[in-house]
């Protein structure tokens, strides 16, 4: 914004709303300058649809627009802070204050004289609530543009003066939070990429607006029915939950003009340093049959048959579940999961003459995936036994064909628990 009240194509803003009687804000962008004749702004809205896909434009007067405010994903809230729930039913930031801090970075917080109930908060859904005074900046406001520079030329070059581009760089100067000016060479400038984006499966490789810049990362799970996903950074090797509208299709700048990158780009990128608590595992092959290890709160230790689709890099996989299917049952679930998560399918033992022991492990098939527990009971013919899981602190009675040997996979060998 160059002054106030005057916006530019490709800033990114909040349109100030009225709903049930409360002020709320829809984050937009802005598509073109406002016009002179109808002092209007033309606004794309990144959270409102129409035709079920499409979204929204409008025109919007100057005075209804705000810049959007800085994003601290860091920041953690007390009780009685006041805040902005983003709500992903209505598409829009709502003002509320913090009554409560639960575990598990979620809050409880209520809307004061609005048709709303008090609700619980993922923390990533949360800000600090701002009031914006078009008269002066305010300390830690800024425009969010994603970095795009305007840039000034003394000759020729492949960009023209007033051009919007996008800049690669890793000075400390990019991580701030204003808008600001500096020398770049060109081979660390492109314009910016298409922004379309249609469907998204677990494992492609997009862009993701998070934290004031666009990181390249690939979609580890879709969440919330596809309004929003767990993308995982490859940069900074963690994983944010991004809402769809800051997400782009991966495109490389190459001999002046887009590219999607190659499967095998995508496929096997190089290997990074991994974490502690990882261990490489480099004997999974596309196609090979695996069980898959569930980190779901309630299903921890549960174990799913699944095949290796590809490899991602850096000790990830996308798998394909043989028992779990999509939440409209079309098609089989797949999902990213970690090598430290996957482990070859147990070989068959012969087992004891049809019986099994109190307090021997065994995995039991419960819910289509194999659970590990214990037997703390055993019918007198042997054909039915009590197992204990202690995961979910449960109790439950299985036939003796629904249970097979607990075996453990260490160092790559398969052991007897």
């Amino acid at each position: 914004m160059a002054n106030d009240g005057f916006w530019r194509g490709g800033d990114r803003v909040e349109v100030e709303r009225v709903v049930s009687g409360a002020v709320v804000y829809f984050p937009a962008i802005v598509v073109n300058e406002p016009s002179v004749r109808k002092n209007v702004v033309w606004v794309e809205h990144e959270s409102l649809v129409v035709g079920g896909s499409v979204r929204m434009k409008e025109y919007v007067i100057p005075t209804r627009l705000r810049p959007s405010p800085p994003c601290e994903p860091n920041r953690r809230f007390k009780s009685g802070d006041e805040v902005d729930v983003f709500r992903d039913s209505e598409g829009c930031w709502v003002r509320g204050n913090v009554t409560e801090v639960r575990g598990d970075s979620r809050y409880i917080v209520e809307f004061n004289g609005e048709n709303r109930p008090e609700t619980e908060v993922e923390h990533n859904n949360l800000r600090m609530h701002r009031d914006w005074k078009p008269s002066s900046l305010q300390e830690g406001n800024d425009l969010e543009r994603g970095y795009k520079l305007k840039i000034k030329l003394k000759r020729r070059e492949q960009y023209e003066k007033g051009a919007i581009v996008e800049v690669r760089s890793e000075k400390e100067a990019y991580k701030g939070s204003c808008p600001l000016r500096d020398l770049v060479e060109a081979k660390n400038m492109r314009p910016v990429p298409p922004q379309q984006l249609s469907s998204v499966e677990p494992g492609d490789e997009v862009d993701a607006w998070f934290n004031k810049r666009w990181w390249i990362g690939n979609v580890s799970k879709v969440l919330g029915g596809g309004s929003k996903y767990l993308v995982y950074l490859i940069s900074t090797a963690e994983e944010e939950i991004v809402p769809h509208f800051n997400l782009r299709p991966r495109k490389d700048w190459i001999n002046g003009q887009w590219v999607s990158p190659s499967k095998e780009e995508c496929c096997n990128p190089p290997m990074k340093k991994l974490k502690s608590c990882e261990t490489a595992m480099k004997g999974f092959h596309k196609g090979m049959m695996v069980e898959v290890k569930s980190d779901e709160p309630g299903y921890e230790g549960a174990w799913y048959s699944a095949k290796i689709v590809r490899y991602l890099g850096e000790n990830r996989y996308i798998v394909e579940y043989q028992t779990l299917k999509t939440d409209d049952e079309r098609e089989l679930l797949k999902e990213v999961a970690r090598g430290s998560d996957i482990r070859p399918v147990p070989p068959t033992l012969i087992q004891r003459v049809s019986r099994y022991e109190v307090n021997e492990d065994v995995d039991a098939w419960f819910n289509d995936g194999w659970w590990s527990g214990r037997v703390y009971q055993k019918s007198n013919n042997y054909t039915r036994y009590g197992v204990y899981f202690k995961t979910t602190n449960e109790a439950l009675e299985f036939e003796y064909n629904d249970l097979r040997p607990c075996q453990v996979w260490r160092k790559g060998e398969w052991t007897r628990a």
